[in-house]
């Protein structure tokens, strides 16, 4: 479990923990890209575990629009602390093909018992807030390729501490109009920014969706990234 992956960098659950873990989740399923996992108004009955692909969170708006609040990789937890027999205040959706297992109330009462298993829970929790204030921070304070290169960068970070990174490379499935979405710009903005990252050698595109990282320092610095953000 990618799950178990991002915690061991902090402290490893013992064999009985991840023995208990496997017992009250449900059996891995699959979503197709554009499906939900949820949608906003409905009551909350399960979370949901990324074990496979990426998705988001987002808000549905009276004219349509659907901005979106946070992405969910492998290893992420679907709730955002509202607590099970609430209202979704937001709609989940798989961004690309998604494998995802489930907990419902009563596991999760269970597994909230084991003290390691909390405190990874509350980890999940702390780093989903954090990510949001930063969000907030990039979209209001910094310039088109400063929020491009620190959004880049955090997806670079969670997928390393999932370790799904290799040599600088990583899966980015998000369309430039997805990006633009996330970091309040037009997609003509996000397409001229992304190409002068790219002119300054900072990152460059690979086959299946990945992006290769050429200058983690230089783009961390013009994104003003904080790993320490994210742990």
């Amino acid at each position: 479990m990618y799950l178990f992956h991002n915690f061991s960098a902090r402290k490893d659950l013992c064999d009985e923990d991840k023995r208990i873990f496997h017992y009250h989740t449900g059996p891995v399923r699959e979503l197709r890209k554009g499906g939900h996992l949820a949608r906003a108004g409905e009551i909350l009955e399960h979370l949901h575990l990324i074990e496979g692909g990426w998705a988001c969170r987002y808000k549905p708006m009276r004219d349509g629009s659907e901005p979106i609040t946070s992405l969910l990789l492998p290893g992420d937890i679907s709730d955002n602390g509202q607590g099970f027999s609430n209202r979704m205040e937001f709609s989940i959706k798989a961004i690309t093909p998604l494998r995802f297992t489930t907990i419902n109330a009563e596991s999760a009462e269970r597994l909230f018992e084991r003290p390691r298993i909390l405190r990874l829970f509350k980890i999940s929790g702390h780093m989903s807030h954090s990510v949001a204030l930063k969000w907030i921070v990039n979209v209001s304070t910094r310039s088109a390729e400063e929020r491009i290169a620190n959004l880049l960068c955090e997806c670079y970070s969670r997928s390393h501490a999932a370790g799904l990174t290799y040599q600088g490379r990583y899966f980015f499935p998000l369309t430039q109009t997805q990006v633009s979405n996330v970091v309040g710009l037009s997609s003509v903005h996000v397409s001229r920014s992304l190409n002068k990252i790219k002119r300054r050698g900072l990152i460059e595109n690979c086959a299946n969706q990945q992006i290769r990282i050429r200058n983690w320092p230089e783009l961390a610095e013009l994104g003003d990234f904080q790993e320490a953000a994210l742990e």
